[in-house]
């Protein structure tokens, strides 16, 4: 062996426990970057103080509300995010305010920094809410709402058939588990007895890239690709436009195979608009300009779904009028 090799094969040697060293001081000093589990715990005094009624309360980055949770307490009334009995605000339509900087339209309000030095708390303050007027989502229950499935008949001159819905109280929890349907609530809308699979209920579904719990109405297209699964809500209160947006679950829809899903949404018989969902799209918002309907105080809405192919389409949505 060389005198050259020698030494290169000496400093290759000597280099290793040095990097290793390096390797330990880096460990050492990233865990002690984050946030001891104490140090979350001590934000609920702070949180209180800037905490207004209603308050939505989000972290950033989003993989860290977890921790938040844990720490505060899902019973706690320290921040509107947590609340046990629901999962209406940790699964809402959107998560834009969860940002590190916020929306860039929201003004700055109060600011502190935790005890720790590992915080910062600030109030953001919306500059021109929508109120909502009507939520859909929070409303698939009679006597406001029926469910109906409608098909074309074998005949082509004959009036399509209507397959009632039928609602049920305490109906038997089930969920899907890994790659299958979300969890089925008690209170639902049963269209098959054969196939609970095919009901009209209140979840929450893995949607998007970000696999982000969303909370929506869940509304297969009908079975064999024929007519629509129909939802309709009467006598409600209409603001300006109908929004929301339209998924699947991500495991599937991630696949780019299957068939589209169009949600139609009619007010008193009268078509405002239509979406057509496809695979790959995620958490796909829409807008429907209610026009002459803007502002009605009672109206009938239909929110229609249908597919060509109806095979593993986990279709749910949000809906408001606002």
């Amino acid at each position: 062996m060389t005198s050259r090799r020698r030494r290169a094969l000496l400093g290759t040697v000597l280099a290793l426990p040095l990097l290793a060293l390096v390797e330990l001081a880096l460990h050492l000093w990233f865990a002690a970057r984050p946030p001891a589990f104490d140090d979350w715990r001590a934000l609920a005094a702070p949180v209180a103080e800037l905490r207004q009624d209603g308050d939505l309360c989000v972290v950033a980055p989003p993989w860290a509300e977890p921790l938040a949770r844990a720490a505060l307490g899902d019973r706690s009334s320290r921040c509107a995010t947590w609340p046990a009995a629901t999962a209406r605000r940790t699964a809402r339509p959107s998560r834009s305010p969860s940002s590190a900087s916020g929306p860039p339209t929201w003004r700055p309000g109060a600011r502190r920094r935790a005890a720790s030095r590992k915080f910062l708390l600030r109030r953001l303050e919306n500059p021109a809410p929508t109120p909502v007027v009507f939520d859909f989502t929070e409303h698939v229950r009679p006597p406001l709402v029926s469910v109906g499935q409608v098909t074309p008949d074998a005949e082509p001159d004959a009036p399509p058939r209507s397959l009632d819905c039928a609602f049920e109280e305490r109906a038997a929890v089930l969920a899907g588990g890994l790659g299958g349907h979300p969890t089925f609530p008690p209170q639902r809308f049963v269209c098959s007895r054969k196939n609970p699979f095919y009901n009209v209920s209140t979840t929450v579904v893995a949607a998007g890239e970000g696999f982000l719990p969303r909370r929506c109405i869940w509304a297969p297209p009908p079975p064999a690709g024929r007519g629509e699964l129909r939802i309709r809500f009467s006598g409600v209160p209409l603001g300006q436009v109908i929004q929301g947006h339209s998924g699947m679950y991500w495991i599937l829809e991630r696949m780019r195979a299957g068939a589209e899903v169009t949600l139609v949404a009619r007010v008193d018989g009268e078509e405002v608009g239509r979406v057509t969902h496809l695979d790959g799209q995620g958490w796909a918002p829409f807008s429907f300009p209610l026009g002459a309907h803007a502002g009605a105080e009672r109206a009938d809405v239909e929110l229609a779904v249908s597919s060509p192919d109806p095979s593993a389409r986990h279709f749910c949505f949000e809906a408001d009028s606002r």
